[in-house]
């Protein structure tokens, strides 16, 4: 500065700063420093999510249900092999028509920051699933519209209907979360409320899987595998969780 302004000039220097703070601000040259702090506090703001609430399912929730569990299921191996390959509008079709006919029993749904993004259904033994035959009389009513699939779908369910363990349980079916919030704890928090409502109950809990990975999940809740099969060409976990305490 002595260099440049020569000694005792301490009013040019002055003058020098009051340019160069004026200049800054008429081009903005401080405020993104103070805008990217401020949004850096409100990104980490933003990213703090809720704990997953879970709440009775009611029918107004129908049509969002519908979407995010066919979507969820989807690429399910024995959705795959039902209905074929990404065939979302055959997933939404059957779960329309599972949500009218079928999960009747006890449903709840999840939320998490206030969208909702999970559902479960569990129906309490010796009435969680139809009876074989009325499985199959399905197929010429409830199960038309899902056409060329019927028979598959007449098979899987009166084969889960078949295997369905002679002695009290809450038979937890489905069970699912929208894919944009899995591994976010979702369904995690379904899954607690499912055990607790079981251990109050004192019955045991039932469960089957298609997906490998599921079953070391299902495994962190007390269940373990007690059958294993292929069902129309996909490999079936059947899982039982025992009266806790008993």
């Amino acid at each position: 500065m002595v260099r440049l302004f020569g000694s005792g000039t301490a009013g040019p220097i002055r003058y020098f700063f009051r340019v160069c703070l004026n200049w800054c601000r008429r081009d903005r040259c401080a405020v993104p420093a103070l805008s990217v702090v401020g949004d850096r506090k409100r990104k980490r703001m933003t990213t703090i999510t809720m704990k997953p609430e879970i709440a009775p399912y009611a029918s107004n929730q129908f049509e969002t249900v519908v979407q995010f569990m066919a979507k969820a299921f989807v690429t399910n191996p024995i959705h795959v092999a039902a209905f074929g390959g990404e065939k979302l509008k055959q997933n939404r079709l059957f779960f329309e028509i599972g949500l009218t006919h079928l999960f009747t029993s006890t449903s709840f749904v999840a939320r998490l920051d206030g969208k909702l993004c999970g559902y479960m259904h569990f129906g309490a033994w010796p009435n969680c699933l139809p009876k074989t035959d009325e499985i199959e009389a399905a197929g010429d009513s409830i199960f038309k519209p899902l056409g060329k699939a019927v028979p598959r779908v007449v098979q899987w369910f009166s084969t889960w209907s078949n295997y369905d363990p002679p002695e009290p349980h809450l038979h937890l079916a489905p069970i699912g979360v929208a894919p944009e919030v899995q591994g976010k704890g979702v369904g995690t928090a379904m899954m607690n409320y499912y055990c607790e409502t079981i251990d109050r109950e004192g019955v045991g809990g039932y469960l089957e899987t298609d997906r490998p990975e599921n079953v070391n999940f299902y495994r962190k809740f007390g269940f373990e595998v007690q059958r294993e099969e292929s069902l129309i060409g996909t490999p079936i976990w059947y899982m039982w969780r025992p009266i806790q305490g008993a």
